[in-house]
């Protein structure tokens, strides 16, 4: 049986309902909201206007309600600001964690399985839906529970998959965290917040500093930047990390991609071996 990953502790759900909630959230992320359909999922990010990414999310639709999937430790921050900007328009925002569950898995669920947690929306990760955020209704809880979540971490950093919290808000602008190259960047929509300074990167620019999966020889912490051995710039940022063994940990970094190398000697003595996604990226 597939073991759940519990995301109740990890993972927020806020509401967004009213006439307006459709044009809201198109104004405000980096998606196209208007594409998303009850059969869909959506990636994106909610941004400042220097185009840094406030937080990431997943987004889902039911009848007219959408539903915002977001990191625990951002989701005050995430309504306080968006609240902000409601002004005129008629929608109400909402905080509905309680209401539901969030199971996080590494394999497809029977029907049978998912209709006992009574799944109300499904959340594809990636493309090969490896990894899925089932949202329920279920008060029980089943018997196959990981709330250790380990193993959940090293799926998402083996599929060199982004996530923000307190620590890495602000620091990186969408293209930093392979977002164009996970499709949660729509460059054809009309204006949003940090629009300008994202699609100027795009069209114009080159990305110097990409998303790319680690294994060190010795702990780090999320947020620590990352010098050379003997150089005064920084080189990188963690953005993640998962303990491995007593002296091994790996998790994603945002580095500089001229820089980047099979093997990384830094300050401290510490080596990280540098490993890049999957999916590719353009830029190499």
């Amino acid at each position: 049986m597939p073991v759940l990953y519990d995301l109740k502790n990890r993972k927020s759900l806020i509401s967004f309902r009213g006439p307006d909630a459709a044009s809201f959230l198109q104004g405000q992320t980096t998606c196209d909201v208007m594409s998303l359909t009850k059969q869909n999922n959506l990636f994106g990010a909610l941004c400042n206007p220097k185009g840094r990414v406030i937080a990431l999310f997943h987004l889902v639709r039911k009848g007219d309600t959408f539903l915002m999937l977001i990191d625990n430790e951002l989701r005050d921050t995430v309504i306080k600001r968006l609240r902000m900007f409601i002004f005129r328009a008629d929608i109400l925002i909402e905080d509905i964690s309680e209401k539901h569950h969030l199971y996080g898995a590494t394999q497809p669920l029977s029907e049978e399985l998912s209709e006992s947690i009574k799944t109300s929306a499904i959340i594809n990760i990636n493309t090969t839906n490896e990894l899925t955020i089932y949202i329920t209704q279920t008060t029980a809880t089943p018997d196959n529970i990981d709330i250790e979540l380990r193993n959940w971490n090293l799926a998402l950093t083996a599929c060199c998959f982004p996530e923000i919290n307190t620590s890495t808000s602000e620091l990186f602008i969408p293209q930093m965290l392979n977002m164009d190259l996970l499709d949660g960047i729509n460059f054809q929509k009309g204006c949003y917040t940090g629009q300008e300074i994202i699609a100027r990167l795009h069209y114009k620019g080159s990305v110097k500093q990409r998303l790319f999966i680690y294994q060190s020889d010795k702990p780090v912490i999320t947020g620590q930047t990352l010098y050379l051995l003997g150089e005064s710039n920084s080189m990188g940022v963690i953005l993640s990390t998962t303990t491995v063994d007593e002296t091994h940990s790996t998790g994603l970094a945002v580095l500089k991609t001229t820089l980047v190398d099979n093997e990384l000697m830094l300050e401290d003595q510490l080596t990280l071996k540098i490993q890049a996604p999957k999916y590719g990226l353009q830029t190499l």
